[in-house]
């Protein structure tokens, strides 16, 4: 394994690199993006309850209980309960909007990633490659062995940088729905409790 890792010189290291962000994004993400930490629907019901049962300080209080997406918009909602109805979807807007950068990060270098890792790749290939040259224009053609050697040395970048790329592509499609998904249900549940908020719901 050593011995592949050097044959790839300096963009191996960097493709290694950039596998090792991956890694530490996607399991950040997948943490960070989970239900219970974006939108957890038992402190909606609660939170919501107190609403209904006039308890504007309980609801407030159950909206700092946990630091969540949801429960921030919620809180703000509450804040600004007196305001007009236009004039609080317009805030929400505004606070919908900071949530859904701070859902959103990291993910953007996920793609990036996978953009730039099967090309990082192809640039190692091409760098052996020329290697290879450099090898026939002294040797020749003759060694057929060398030749195999240096070739499949060339090509080792390649193949690590399409083993970078695919997963972290799959990674960064999978985490984009996810957050898209969420965006809407946000949007559904702030909606809704601003009518409740209005007393349009029961």
């Amino acid at each position: 394994m050593y011995e592949f890792i050097t044959q790839g010189g300096t963009v191996m290291y960097i493709l290694i690199a950039t596998s090792l962000l991956s890694l530490t994004i996607i399991f950040e993400r997948f943490w960070s993006l989970r239900q219970s930490a974006v939108i957890p629907a038992s402190d909606i019901v609660a939170i919501e309850g107190a609403v209904r049962e006039d308890n504007v300080e309980k609801a407030l209080e159950l909206c700092k209980k946990n630091n969540t997406a949801m429960n921030r918009i919620l809180w703000v909602a509450l804040k600004n309960r007196g305001v007009k109805r236009g004039i609080m979807k317009e805030i929400l807007e505004e606070v919908g909007r900071q949530e859904v950068a701070h859902l959103e990060r990291f993910v953007g270098i996920l793609a990036l990633i996978a953009a730039i890792a099967p090309l990082l790749g192809l640039l190692g290939t091409v760098i052996g490659m020329i290697e290879v040259f450099q090898v026939i224009s002294v040797e020749g053609v003759g060694k057929a062995d060398v030749l195999a050697a240096g070739i499949s040395k060339a090509l080792n970048t390649t193949a690590v940088g399409m083993s970078v790329a695919i997963p972290t592509l799959v990674a960064y499609r999978f985490f984009e729905a996810k957050v898209n998904q969420y965006v809407i249900d946000i949007e559904q549940h702030a909606l809704y409790f601003v009518d409740l908020l209005k007393g349009e719901r029961g």
